[in-house]
């Protein structure tokens, strides 16, 4: 383990947070390094646009290698139960539940923004408050991004930090149980905006590590 990785804001505090001033406990050795799903969108000068996330799921995934590739196969399939007589029994023409989300927008048959948001059950949840963002506020790409969030999770809503009194205060009169969140907790997005035929406008998240680059 890496220096740096023990020393980061992020893993900090998270180890912080186990440290209990009203009740003595005996927090087990922490992982700064968690890797897990990537997303990744691309474009080039010809408007080609490619929106891509990756994760193995599980493990090392299936375990399989297609040969010559050096790629390994994801195993959602463990999603599906074996049950004949369950709707979600494994079976042909059939998908398994996940949370592999890859977004991409058109306008009359052009491409407008390839974007997605990575982190496990969030995503879905992550996704719509990106997508209503871009398309229903008009925000722009990055402020799309930075904007706090919210999560839906065992009954409670997790929220971002940025969220003000006012905010929190009407979840509670409505009868919500809030939590905060960590940066971490709020997946992380990406996104390429074509700009008609004056190029792109690339977006990165903060809240965890990423890039918009451009060559």
């Amino acid at each position: 383990v890496r220096t740096e990785a023990l020393l980061t804001d992020a893993y900090l505090s998270e180890r912080a947070r186990l440290v209990r001033p009203d009740q003595a406990t005996a927090p087990n050795p922490g992982r700064p390094e968690m890797h897990g799903t990537v997303y990744l969108a691309a474009a080039d000068a010809d408007r080609m646009m490619v929106s891509l996330i990756q994760s193995n799921f599980r493990g090392f995934g299936s375990g399989v290698v297609v040969q010559g590739t050096g790629i390994a196969l994801n195993n959602r399939g463990s999603g599906f139960v074996l049950d004949a007589k369950h709707p979600n029994v494994v079976g042909p023409r059939k998908r398994p539940l996940h949370t592999i989300i890859p977004g991409f927008a058109t306008k009359d048959g052009e491409p407008v923004a390839a974007f997605g948001v990575m982190g496990g059950p969030m995503q879905p949840q992550g996704h719509v408050q990106v997508a209503l963002r871009l398309f229903a506020a008009g925000q722009n790409p990055q402020a799309a991004i930075d904007a706090p969030r919210w999560r839906v999770e065992d009954g409670a809503v997790m929220l971002d930090t940025a969220w003000n009194s006012a905010f929190r205060d009407g979840l509670r009169q409505r009868g919500h149980a809030l939590i905060d969140g960590t940066p971490i907790d709020f997946v992380a997005s990406q996104i390429l905006w074509r700009l008609g035929t004056d190029g792109y406008v690339a977006a990165s998240e903060s809240r965890r590590d990423g890039q918009a680059v451009g060559f």
